[in-house]
């Protein structure tokens, strides 16, 4: 039996989700959500045999109890504070995994990997499953997930996304199928890494990270800029992007149509908001595939959001919105692979 100490240790941190919650019926996998009850850290752990339980060193923290439809960037700029604090409270700890529902996973680890500047392994995990059902995925997604925040392999790798035992880099994994548990997919260049049996293995590392100031944790709580996604479709008169500028909103992130086009009258639309000062990203659509800054763009004053999806767009444009960064550089983050 190892010593203790000798253990990896590793902070577990639950915000809620599919993998925390129960319904009664264990062949309940749709309705669970609405009708079923919320689990705590401790409940995930438990559900762990115990030979996979005394492989780590754990600690259990619970965050929230939400369904991450009903998480929002104060939320994740309280947690990227929490993952910090105890990161820096314990220099021997291996790295942090978090619990999170799968609706806003994505943009969760997206966000965190924007604002965290960790050498230690931040992983995200989820279930497509809640705790009650047959064959229910959080217990090996979870296993999973331990092994790579205490494996070496994932230091400098940025926030990590861990399902069916697939990595993947934060800044380019989507959720792409509702209830398949293969549903964390990224298209253009595939995961990062497989866990096989108890084996980590990187076949690739992340190249390029995208770093934005930590102080805009503070900004985003007392004063976040309004950022809106308009989705483009044939024959739209561009009412939604009138609306949001209207509402106030500094940005407009475009999901257009293929390969970034809109009809003519949301073009005119986004030419007027962008005339008024509103920053403009274009976007696609698409589940892969980059769009490029088209001469067109650039004649006028669009950037172009490269492999960013609309969300994961609005959450930098957010950021850099809030940190008042001209549009160059803001146009130079996103074109980073």
């Amino acid at each position: 039996m190892p010593d203790a100490a000798s253990l990896p240790f590793v902070t577990v941190i639950s915000t809620g989700g599919t993998i925390a919650r129960h319904s009664d019926n264990p062949c309940d996998t749709v309705d669970y959500a609405e009708i079923g009850r919320d689990l705590g850290a401790g409940h995930l752990l438990s559900a762990l045999p115990d030979v996979v339980r005394a492989r780590f060193r754990v600690r259990e923290i619970t965050f929230s109890q939400k369904d991450s439809s009903h998480m929002d960037m104060s939320q994740w700029a309280d947690l990227a504070r929490r993952i910090r604090d105890v990161l820096r409270e314990s220099p021997d700890m291996a790295g942090v995994v978090v619990t999170h529902g799968t609706t806003t996973l994505e943009e969760a680890a997206f966000f965190l990997d924007l604002v965290l500047h960790e050498e230690r392994p931040v992983v995200l995990v989820g279930a497509q499953r809640p705790a009650s059902a047959i064959s229910a995925d959080g217990p090996a997604n979870l296993h999973a997930a331990l092994l790579v925040a205490a494996s070496v392999q994932a230091r400098g790798q940025g926030v990590l996304v861990v399902s069916d035992n697939e990595i993947h880099a934060a800044g380019s994994v989507t959720k792409a199928s509702t209830y398949r548990l293969d549903t964390f997919r990224s298209p253009d260049f595939g995961p990062l890494g497989v866990i096989e049996g108890d084996e980590v293995c990187f076949a690739r590392k992340v190249t390029a990270r995208r770093h934005i100031d930590g102080d805009v944790l503070d900004r985003i709580m007392h004063d976040r800029p309004r950022v809106d996604i308009c989705y483009s479709y044939s024959g739209g008169d561009g009412a939604a992007i009138a609306a949001f500028r209207a509402a106030g909103a500094r940005g407009i992130v475009v999901a257009s149509m293929l390969p970034g086009m809109c009809a003519p009258a949301e073009s005119a639309a986004l030419d007027a908001a962008c005339a008024q000062g509103v920053a403009i990203v274009m976007s696609s659509q698409g589940s892969s595939g980059a769009t490029l800054a088209r001469q067109d763009l650039r004649q006028r004053g669009i950037m172009a959001a490269g492999r960013l999806r609309p969300r994961q767009a609005r959450i930098l444009l957010t950021l850099c919105l809030a940190l008042d960064m001209p549009a160059a550089r803001i146009q130079h983050l996103f074109d980073l692979p």
